[in-house]
């Protein structure tokens, strides 16, 4: 067991025992350890000697297991992690900080300071909003340091300043962070974050119950001095307005309106052209996805010398067949003179996982040449076990699954996605079919800063 001796509650110190969560590491807090006077806080204590500072300390816990993939999966990953958290470190934590830390008590408040913090915080979350529009993770497919260490910068502005009007711009980086909070990983040291909405909400609902008494205030109008205007209350003409209370009529007509215009909705949407078109649409974006991801994966191949690789997809939404088509784009194969690529790994093994709302769809793939080191049903049959899936489509080369959504077990497509690539992940490393098996000569897939091949 290594012992961390940092702040508890602060957010750089939660940074580096979430990543000790994800890769199996027992690390301890001494009690009061962030009240040390002498030396530098945090340092964690380790068998072989001390680190210091935050972001070294989360780095090296990260590497500790390869497999987990919190460093990324390759080199370029490794580097695009780097960028993330430098990105972390200085346009957002520092802005974050000046604005937060006033109103925390921690520091004095320069009205100045917090305005430039403000727009600054904006200027930086507008950045990770778009970045995070067609991307899951910060990096790559599952939680690595990148989302450990924006996440936990971002914790503290959301309980502390941030508000629905403010984080209204930003539905990409909010999906994203609700994701990553509700992972078991972040729970266990952040417990459960209340989102700003939560306490919108029910500042709403306060003003409503608090509506009625206004209403119910007749002891105001019954005060002797007031009743004996007896001319304001025997203004029959404006009590007896019954055009006024006649109103509801005209509401009743708006409504019937409106409810005429949701029922005309539907049959709008259903028209044949409407439809045909929209199928097409989608499909195009299925196949575009596909074939871009495609790319990246044969370009990670040949740089780590994979063999399989596992992934998901936005596009398909969940849908089985699109699924398979986005597979099918992945491995079409690639002309070299095209000015945008597309496909290229159809000589990879895959399982490709993607999101609906009622299930989890999974298509997995095994190119001929490898169907006697792994069998595709046998894979997918394994990864679908493990959330009680089905296999809906058997085939040597494409097999076809889901895993139904049930909100009583607490099985949600997001939740499960990520524990189901380790687990399909791990499969290969039993079979030796991973390259971090490989000995440790081999110097393909390596990913310690002072191991990397020269």
């Amino acid at each position: 067991m290594m012992k961390l001796y940092a702040h508890p509650d602060n957010y750089k110190t939660k940074k580096a025992l979430i990543a000790a969560q994800y890769v199996g590491l027992e690390v301890a807090c001494p009690d009061k350890a962030g009240e040390a006077v002498t030396g530098r806080v945090p340092v964690l204590e380790t068998s072989k000697g001390c680190i210091f500072s935050s972001g070294a300390i989360a780095r090296y816990i990260s590497r500790i297991s390869r497999p987990v993939g919190l460093y990324g999966q390759n080199l370029i990953e490794g580097g695009m992690i780097d960028s993330w958290m430098e990105f972390c470190t200085h346009e957002l934590e520092v802005p974050l900080c000046t604005w937060v830390l006033p109103v925390m008590g921690t520091y004095p408040n320069i009205p100045e300071a917090t305005a430039c913090a403000k727009e600054d915080v904006k200027r930086s979350m507008g950045v990770l909003d778009k970045h995070l529009l067609h991307n899951t993770y910060m990096v790559g497919d599952s939680i690595t340091l990148a989302d450990i260490s924006v996440c936990c910068a971002l914790v503290d502005g959301m309980t502390h300043v941030f508000d629905d009007k403010y984080l209204k711009p930003f539905p990409n980086l909010m999906r994203w962070f609700q994701l990553c909070v509700n992972q078991p990983e972040f729970k266990k040291i952040l417990g459960q974050v209340k989102m700003p909405t939560e306490g919108k909400d029910s500042g709403k609902d306060a003003k409503k119950d608090a509506a009625p008494k206004k209403d119910a205030a007749p002891k105001k109008d019954a005060a002797p001095k007031k009743d004996a205007a007896p001319k304001k209350d025997a203004a029959p003409k404006k009590d007896a307005a019954p055009k006024k209370d006649a109103a509801p009529k005209k509401e009743g007509k708006k409504d019937k309106k409106k409810d005429g215009e949701k029922e005309e909705a539907p049959a709008a949407e259903l028209t044949p052209e409407e439809a045909e078109k929209a199928k097409k649409d989608k499909l195009k974006k299925v196949l575009k996805e596909g074939g871009k991801r495609g790319v990246e994966i044969e370009g990670a191949a040949d740089m780590g010398g994979l063999q399989f690789f596992c992934t998901s997809v936005d596009q398909p939404e969940g849908d089985l067949e699109l699924l398979e088509k986005c597979v099918e784009a992945m491995n079409a194969k690639s002309d070299p003179s095209e000015e945008e690529r597309k496909g290229g790994s159809g000589k990879i093994g895959k399982m490709v996982f993607s999101c609906g709302v009622e299930h989890l769809a999974v298509v997995a793939y095994v190119p001929d040449e490898k169907q006697k080191d792994l069998s595709c049903e046998e894979w997918l049959g394994a990864v679908l076990a493990t959330q009680g899936g089905e296999v809906l489509k058997k085939g040597a080369s494409i097999s076809v699954g889901k895993v139904k959504a049930n909100a009583e077990k607490g099985v949600f497509p997001l939740k499960i996605r990520e524990p189901m690539i380790r687990e399909a992940n791990d499969f290969l490393r039993k079979k030796g079919l991973f390259p971090e098996d490989n000995d440790d000569d081999d110097d393909e897939c390596i990913f310690g800063d002072d191991d990397f091949p020269s």
